[in-house]
């Protein structure tokens, strides 16, 4: 029986599930879905601008405010297939290859400057945290479902995703901002695995304007935990989330 190959300074354990270890034994893959979506179903309203300069995310929200470049999957794809999680590049014949904090900076304009984006873990009653920050209420589960701490974006655009009133107060106007960011940044930034949740914990960050958080150090390491996992991922109705458009 031939020996199988092994190339030092790879665990054995990513190896041993790693799509390109399939490729390698002519096994059949086929293209991921990138998780990544476009905001462009909801308006932007002007007033939501002052707040957005104070967090340091206006530049992200004026590029991605529109409809979102369009995704290749397939060269995604191929690209995640070269991913190694021990090195966090991409391994190609002619070197190495990775994305840089510089690189997700220019390509999303989000802050690399400011506090780690580290959220809480108390979620007590993160409904009435949701409802205070946001003027809407989730419901609570159904009997015997789990509580995911995550609310539909569809929920959230159809509560929320509306014109904000002319003659809405300050506190009105901030509420619909920040249930507009939070959505921006769950669809484009922070895709869970479904592609159609916002988590609770980035909602919590968008509490005081003036806070200045490192959104991109943020989403490159979010970025850098999709690839690691999508790498290993081998079912036709397989997909990636984080900013996507990095690559």
């Amino acid at each position: 029986m031939a020996r199988e190959r092994w190339y030092h300074g790879l665990h054995k354990g990513y190896d041993k599930d790693h799509r390109a270890r399939d490729i390698e034994n002519n096994g059949e893959l086929t293209p991921m879905r990138m998780r990544g979506h476009s905001a462009h179903d909801w308006p932007c309203d002007e007033r939501y601008e002052p707040y957005f300069e104070r967090l340091g995310l206006l530049p992200f929200v004026l590029q991605f405010k529109r409809h979102a470049p369009s995704i290749d999957h397939g060269a995604m794809t191929a690209l995640i297939d070269r991913w190694r999680p021990e090195t966090h590049s991409f391994h190609l014949s002619c070197g190495e290859m990775t994305v840089t904090l510089e690189d997700m900076a220019m390509i999303s304009g989000l802050p690399i400057n400011g506090e780690a984006l580290t959220g809480t873990t108390v979620s007590a009653n993160w409904r009435d945290r949701v409802g205070q920050l946001t003027g809407v209420f989730p419901e609570p589960p159904e009997q015997g479902e789990r509580d995911s701490e995550k609310v539909l974006h569809h929920w959230l655009q159809g509560e929320r995703g509306v014109v904000c009133p002319p003659d809405a107060n300050e506190v009105v106007v901030q509420q619909h901002a920040r249930a507009y960011l939070w959505y921006l940044l769950t669809r484009l930034v922070f895709p869970d695995s479904t592609g159609n949740k916002a988590q609770w914990i980035f909602l919590d960050l968008l509490s005081d304007w003036d806070r200045k958080y490192s959104w991109g150090s943020g989403a490159l390491a979010y970025l850098y935990r999709q690839l690691d996992k999508a790498c290993r991922r081998k079912k036709g109705t397989s997909g990636m989330g984080g900013f996507v458009w990095c690559l």
